[in-house]
């Protein structure tokens, strides 16, 4: 059981809300909480509950309230732990079992942590909060008191949050939160401090100046006193521009992992690669299953950063299935959406011709096809890039160098063996003679030889080489006509194989179902059922949904055996097979006519995971839910493909339904892709069809193919999706964005209206920020932001209300809309917060959105080159995300700051590219007019006939290289 007052009172049990019923038995609740493990008199609680006066009869109506309070808890199926002792009542709650308790041991923790963990924790511990604690119980004493330490926790624990990522040189990322914090707080000197260094941390020094005058002004005219010393030796580092306060370097952009054991060897063969790389746009590492292609390849790509400024980037195709989706792993990979007019693959080439950057293209052989179509692509039109692939085979591109990893030399084998085997058994004596045989038994091949070397955590290094004598490993696991060396390989892995355990192998076996990586819950759910039968457990113990704990202790094994990889992720420990040994699994499984019921059970799965994912992410725990889900797109798409194939429509539908609140606005339109193949399955009298088919339209509309998207949404035929369907999957939300696109605003302000005022009846808080949202929008575009005021206020309150992250970002966001005409730098605060907000859970669309209006805030109102790097991030996102229609509305903010930054030439040439492409400029005749008819106007002539031949993806180019010059 679990209690939770950090916020509206709640009661759990196994996750599940308990009903604890009216005011007075939750206000009596509340005080035995507060005094948890104390009796509490009953002249006290009296006192409490009615106050100094209570009624005739209190006594009786006391007992009453705790026999209700207690009959919910053991009706609930918790113990007893409601007692009356010594003239009062008791509450049994250890600390485990209170949030308020859960918080102060994260926030206790985090002091003496190092700064990236600190910020873990309290991230964890600041989670906890929903609302105010014990709001509800504001009438009792010991409530208000408790409240007020709370809330004191609960700011204090921001503000070490705050110091810890200002250690981590993070500081651009809290500047809006800060700014929140400061406006909350005025009086407060702590955040006010912190601001002005997340300011020099942005790059904004004159800003941070600003923000300690304000303090300055504030304390003196309310308080009467002056800043702190602290505040005012931060003062004068600013004035003195210590260089410790300059902006931190970013990181160099890509996604390679972190290693997590060393690299063994290879010398020639890494300088070779890395010479390669520069001589020729295409690379391929080829050589069978387990030589180290992988591993050489990730070596080249983190030793070679200098030549890529925009990153080196890894696709893992391995997870793929047979002929699989190329482009779509390519572009989820380096965070690409597909953009209108073209296929996926012309989108990665359009996104990548203006980049110089490496991409990895790891585990090709079984989609050969498709890497070449596309990589032939890249390395005729894009100049900048070049790709490393590893494939079993080449790639057959023209251009390509084609670079065979054959296995270790003895000397690199053995060190590669002693120091793997050293990680099993730190104290492994020397016994050269063995490591070489075993070396040389298994050729030098680096995945064999880590197999055999994590045996060395229960035999000595001879009695492995014993263990490979007999001359079996030279024929066992394949054909004897096979390079002897690939069979070596098979034999290592067959030879691990069989010295597993029954109920291991039967795991390992049915791991290989999962695409991309796993978590123990997800292997014991799919994996578990039976799994121990040959190691004689109880069935019903390590049944799916069972006790977990013999799943773990079998998937540690094969950890410690080398057949399964344990890393760290965001949401907790993930495993993963290498692809030789998933496919060597996967045969076993299929020998064993076991593979059907596995795949199914997989697909159940992750169908039910996304279900749970797409509910949670429309509640307070938004963020946990995505950082639980979003690992697995892999999965996903997997048991999608396994629902279709089986013609599941119940699969189908639960895959496709959830994704429009998961995967849609947080990875790629590629879920909107397969809404449109459910359809051929989905007959329209299913009850959740007008959901799919929103998700469907909503896919069509953000590549701005509104005829698609159209005539998609028809199909809906009225019908209107169920309560709690994913916020973009509304079809009739998509006919009135195509309208308002389109330029009939009042129409889509009338159907949202209208929506407002259905939301309102349902009862539905999600849907009525959505509405009201685009409400607010639909006045902001009408020049009417006062008209729209309403809406985005009580957008922002309802938001609150729910706790939930994407739907708080909206409504900051149509808040400072209609406000940043009257108050640019309150909308500008609003913006950053959207963004935040939005960014803290995955949500690439909101982000954009808000980072796009705060830019053009900031391009009119801030500091000219603050704003040119916010246009530069804001074009580089929707280049990303593929959105044409979004990039031509940054297009008209970047004229303006192009013009504020009198490079007027090419304010001109933008401003004749949006006219010649039918779009609104910001740029008015009168000003162009003094530019062609004033000095230089030969010159604004010139640009304005280049502009009108710009496509929009050149003046785009054209924006980003301008104002990145700027300085």
């Amino acid at each position: 059981m679990y209690f939770r007052i950090l916020g509206p009172l709640e009661v759990h049990l196994g996750g599940v809300p308990v009903a604890v019923g009216g005011a007075k038995p939750r206000a009596l609740l509340a005080v035995l909480l507060l005094s948890r493990g104390r009796v509490v008199p009953v002249d006290a609680l009296a006192a409490a509950l009615w106050g100094d006066a209570p009624p005739p009869g209190a006594t009786s109506a006391l007992r009453a309230y705790v026999s209700r309070v207690r009959a919910t808890l053991e009706a609930a199926g918790d113990e007893r732990r409601l007692h009356f002792r010594s003239g009062g009542y008791v509450l049994d709650v250890v600390d485990d079992e209170l949030d308020a308790a859960e918080a102060q041991r994260l926030v206790t923790a985090a002091r003496s942590a190092d700064p990236a963990r600190a910020v873990e924790l309290l991230d964890d511990a600041l989670g906890l909060w929903r609302g105010e604690a014990l709001a509800e119980c504001d009438g009792l004493d010991d409530a208000r008191a408790e409240a007020a330490r709370l809330a004191e926790l609960r700011l204090g624990a921001a503000e070490e949050r705050v110091d810890a990522l200002l250690d981590l040189r993070r500081g651009r990322e809290v500047v809006a939160e800060l700014e929140g914090m400061v406006r909350a707080h005025p009086h407060r000197e702590r955040p006010a401090v912190q601001l002005m260094a997340a300011l020099c941390a942005a790059g904004r020094p004159s800003d941070a100046l600003v923000a300690y005058h304000e303090l300055r002004g504030r304390l003196d005219e309310e308080l009467g006193v002056a800043p702190s010393a602290p505040a005012q030796a931060l003062f004068r580092r600013i004035l003195d521009r210590d260089p410790a306060l300059d902006p931190a370097v970013p990181p160099a952009p890509g996604n390679l992992p972190r290693r997590a054991t060393s690299f063994v060897g290879r010398a020639a063969e890494l300088s070779g690669v890395v010479a390669a790389l520069r001589a020729a746009p295409l690379v391929t590492l080829t050589g069978f299953g387990g030589v180290g292609k992988s591993r050489l390849a990730l070596e080249v790509a983190g030793r070679d950063r200098e030549p890529f400024p925009d990153g080196v980037w890894l696709c893992e195709l391995a997870p793929l299935p047979e002929g699989g989706p190329v482009g779509h792993a390519v572009a989820a990979a380096l965070r690409v959406q597909q953009r209108h007019g073209t296929d996926i693959d012309g989108s990665v080439v359009e996104y990548l011709r203006t980049r110089r950057l490496l991409l990895v293209l790891d585990n090709c052989e079984h989609v050969l096809d498709g890497v070449a179509r596309l990589t032939h692509r890249i390395v005729t039109r894009c100049a900048g890039v070049a790709v490393l692939a590893t494939s079993r085979e080449p790639l057959g591109v023209d251009g390509e160098q084609v670079w065979p990893v054959t296995p270790l030399p003895m000397g690199d084998a053995a060190e590669l063996f002693v120091h793997r085997a050293r990680a099993h058994r730190p104290g492994l004596a020397d016994e050269p003679g063995p490591v070489a045989e075993v070396c040389r038994r298994l050729d030098g091949l680096p995945l064999a030889i880590e197999l055999a070397a994590a045996r060395t955590r229960a035999m000595s290094v001879a009695e492995v080489a014993g263990r490979l004598d007999g001359g079996r490993l030279l024929t066992a696991g394949g054909p004897r006509g096979a390079d002897p060396r690939h069979r070596s390989l098979a034999a290592a892995i067959d030879w691990s194989y069989e010295l597993l355990e029954p109920a291991e192998r039967l795991l390992f076996a049915r791991l290989s179902v999962f695409a991309g990586g796993f978590d123990l819950a997800a292997a014991h759910h799919v994996c578990a059922e039976d799994v121990c039968a040959e190691d004689g457990c109880a069935e019903d113990v390590c049944a799916a949904g069972g006790d977990d704990r013999r799943t773990l202790d079998l998937l540690t094994g094969l950890v410690d055996r080398s057949m399964v990889v344990a890393g760290a992720a965001a949401a907790g420990t993930r495993y993963r097979m290498l692809e030789t040994l998933r496919a060597f699994g996967r045969d076993r499984l299929r020998e064993a006519d076991g593979e059907a019921p596995v795949v199914l059970a997989h697909a159940r799965y992750f169908a039910g995971l996304a279900g749970r994912a797409a509910r949670g992410a429309q509640g307070p725990d938004e963020r946990a839910w995505v950082a639980a889900t979003l690992p697995d797109l892999d999965n996903l798409r997997t048991a999608f493909e396994t629902a279709m194939a089986c013609r599941d429509v119940g699969l189908v539908v639960a895959v496709v339904t959830a994704q429009s609140e998961i995967g849609h606005i947080r990875v790629g339109y590629e879920s909107a892709e397969w809404a449109e193949r459910a359809l051929d399955l989905v007959s329209a009298e299913h009850p959740r069809h007008a959901e799919i088919v929103g998700a469907a339209a909503r896919g069509a509309w953000n590549r701005a193919d509104f005829v698609r998207a159209r005539r998609l949404a028809e199909r809906a035929g009225g019908q209107v999706p169920a309560r709690g369907t994913g916020r973009i999957a509304y079809p009739g939300d998509v006919l009135a964005d195509i309208a308002l696109y389109e330029g009939d605003v009042a129409a889509a302000r009338r159907h949202y209206e209208q929506q407002v005022a259905a939301a309102r009846r349902d009862g539905d808080p999600l849907r009525l920020v959505w509405t009201l949202y685009y409400v607010a929008v639909c006045h902001a575009v009408l020049r009417d932001p006062d008209g729209g005021l309403a809406a985005a206020r009580e957008s922002v309150d309802v938001a609150g209300s729910t706790a939930n992250p994407t739907a708080m970002s909206m409504a900051r966001y149509a808040l400072g809309l209609v406000g940043k005409k009257a108050d640019p730098q309150r909308a500008l605060a609003l913006f950053d917060e959207a963004a935040a907000l939005a960014a803290g859970v995955h949500n690439f669309w909101w982000r954009g959105v808000a980072l796009m209006e705060a830019a053009a805030t900031r391009a009119v109102h801030g500091d000219p080159v603050a704003a040119a790097a916010a246009v530069v991030e804001v074009v580089d996102h929707w280049d990303r995300v593929g959105d044409r229609t979004q990039q031509w509305l940054n297009l008209r903010y970047a004229v303006r700051l192009l013009a504020r930054l009198d490079a007027g030439a090419d304010a001109v040439a933008v401003h004749h590219c949006l006219v010649a492409a039918g779009k609104p400029s910001p740029l008015r005749a009168a000003h162009l007019a003094r530019l062609l008819d004033g000095p230089g106007g030969a010159r604004f002539a010139a640009a304005a006939a280049r502009g009108s031949a710009l496509t929009g993806d050149a003046a785009v180019a054209l924006c980003r290289a301008r104002l990145v010059a700027v300085r």
